[in-house]
């Protein structure tokens, strides 16, 4: 019975961890299941400076041992990577941000305000960089930060929602 309660008490430790963790929005799986990149999609840019938002960002990276990660907010976005070198995100570095293309970005129609439009043309324009025109038409800044290993990633992975996705239509 104590073992039982010793079990149960981790597990409950573990979901409130887990639970107070960010969540990734979009991710990036190997053919065996590893995840390659994790994807954070806000809609505002009101959370790109929040050191919070980004140290539970790199807190999940670490939890579920993904070494890349990407972090859209608003009109920018940011590149992670965690050299491994220590546990719990401590490791996990911005590599750099850049702005996203104008065409990705949502546009200015008052019936447009839900995360989930947004992420979902995230996803599709991460998935047409796999083709090599999609990438060189890239703005530069972009280009620099989307290494030949980071696009490698997206070519060799499966993208996609990394959960459930509610439009303003379906609820």
């Amino acid at each position: 019975m104590l073992r039982y309660q010793i079990v149960l008490n981790v597990i409950r430790q573990n979901y409130n961890t887990i639970m107070k963790t960010a969540r990734p929005d979009i991710i990036v799986v190997s053919p065996d299941g590893e995840y390659l990149i994790v994807v954070e999609v806000k809609l505002s840019d009101s959370d790109l400076h929040n050191q919070n938002a980004i140290d539970q960002f790199k807190h999940l990276m670490a939890s579920i041992g993904c070494s890349i990660g990407l972090i859209v907010f608003g009109q920018r976005i940011i590149l992670l990577r965690d050299s491994l070198e220590k546990s719990n995100g401590e490791s996990v570095d911005i590599v750099g941000e850049a702005k996203l293309p104008d065409s990705l970005l949502p546009p200015v129609d008052e019936r447009w305000k839900g995360e989930y439009e947004f992420e979902v043309r995230v996803q599709r324009w991460l998935e047409e960089l796999k083709l090599s025109s999609n990438v060189e038409n890239l703005p530069h800044d972009l280009r620099k930060l989307f290494s030949e290993s980071i696009i490698n990633l997206l070519r060799l992975g499966d993208i996609r929602s990394a959960g459930p996705r509610w439009s303003r239509s379906g609820r």
